[in-house]
């Protein structure tokens, strides 16, 4: 097997195993991670909901007000379930009370990160509906630009809320470029961990429904840590293999005798 294929595998099977270990962390802290889901869906899911039914009734404009105004008790929310997850991923003994210190301490740049975020969301979202009505190809481009845009958005959350907790004060400037650079370094883990998501999130919350509201959201937290940060350990073993120096070539004589030097 070449280089390529391996890395090309490795590339395949990776989301899996990080998924793998984001279920065990929940199986072994599924009673600390439901009570923080429940708090995190008595917060986020009232406003969340009112956005979802004025958007599925064409209401666009009360949708997004109603998804901005929900950002307010959702993001310090996120921010707890995000910083109580990477202290399970780290293996670290964990309470309830970890999460309420979360929510205060990554409320601020909770509300920047998540807020701006769902801006976006909201803007390109419009456009899409907005576009779906232009009949012939410019439409049809159009569509398929803001459907990009939307991928692209999606995959940057990803590994933005975990960049938060994981680095150390980051800017949104620096969560923004750090998150750019996993994607476009590594497009097939994040498309095979994005889709793998999405589907969770699907079937959890307009499927099954109790899942979403008990362990869900807890899941594709712990997941998220788990999946920037064998990323950010990648990168950093990339390097220290980059910068190792190169192995002493012996020279050898016609016969392959090593000459002494």
């Amino acid at each position: 097997m070449s280089q390529r294929q391996i890395i090309n595998s490795a590339n395949i099977t990776a989301p899996f195993r990080v998924f793998w270990q984001a279920l065990r962390d929940l199986f072994d802290e599924f009673l600390l991670l439901t009570f923080a889901n429940i708090i995190w869906a008595a917060l986020s899911v009232p406003l969340f909901s009112i956005a979802y039914v004025a958007m599925v009734s064409n209401a666009a404009l009360p949708a997004a007000a109603a998804a901005l105004v929900g950002v307010l008790p959702a993001a310090p929310a996120f921010g707890g379930l995000y910083a109580l997850s990477k202290r399970i991923t780290e293996g670290r003994a964990s309470k309830l009370t970890d999460f309420f210190a979360g929510m205060r301490t990554y409320a601020l740049p909770a509300w920047r990160l998540y807020g701006i975020w769902m801006a976006g969301l909201a803007l390109i979202l419009w456009n899409l509906a907005f576009y779906a009505g232009v009949p012939g190809l410019l439409g049809g481009l159009l569509i398929g630009f803001f459907l990009y845009l939307f991928m692209l958005w999606s995959a940057i959350i990803i590994y933005a809320f975990p960049m938060m907790v994981l680095l150390e004060q980051p800017s949104l400037r620096q969560i923004a470029r750090n998150a750019l650079i996993l994607i476009v370094s590594r497009p097939i883990y994040t498309l095979i961990t994005m889709l793998l998501m999405g589907f969770i999130l699907f079937v959890s919350s307009l499927v099954l429904v109790v899942p979403f509201l008990l362990f869900s959201v807890s899941l594709l937290a712990v997941w998220g840590v788990r999946a920037t940060q064998f990323l950010i350990d990648d990168a950093q073993a990339r390097q220290a293999t980059d910068a190792e120096p190169p192995a002493p070539v012996e020279e050898r004589g016609r016969r392959g005798q090593v000459r002494p030097k």
